[in-house]
């Protein structure tokens, strides 16, 4: 699997080849050396108050769109300038409920952001 890793130094994003290791050491294209912590998506619940707390002190926009009667998406931009959005989506247009659609983005643009922003968390 490859994941996007963001230097907390220079803001190089670098492309790294993750196969289960929890904490990864990374030389970015800079020869900037640092740890990237690995949490699956599938932890996102387990995420500790801490790491979450300090994931969201680093955004500073968030932009919400409904692009269909069914969909929103949510875009988060950092102060490093990294940007990731989340998506939500219902099968049926009459289940659609525009906060719940942007509480379920946000929180799956958190995981990705989670992914490739695990060195900034350390």
């Amino acid at each position: 699997m490859i994941i996007e890793s963001i230097c907390p130094k220079c803001g190089e994003i670098n492309n790294l080849e993750h196969q289960g290791e929890k904490i990864l050491t990374v030389a970015c294209k800079n020869n900037h050396y640092y740890e990237h912590i690995v949490l699956p998506y599938s932890r996102m619940a387990e995420i500790k108050d801490d790491k979450r707390r300090k994931l969201e002190e680093m955004i500073v926009e968030k932009k919400f769109h409904r692009m269909s009667d069914k969909s929103t998406i949510c875009l988060l931009i950092f102060e490093n300038g990294y940007e990731v959005e989340g998506r939500s989506t219902v099968r049926d247009k009459a289940d659609f409920r525009l906060v719940i659609g942007k509480d379920k983005a946000y929180e799956q643009a958190l995981k990705h952001a989670m992914v490739a922003l695990g060195a900034y968390l350390v």
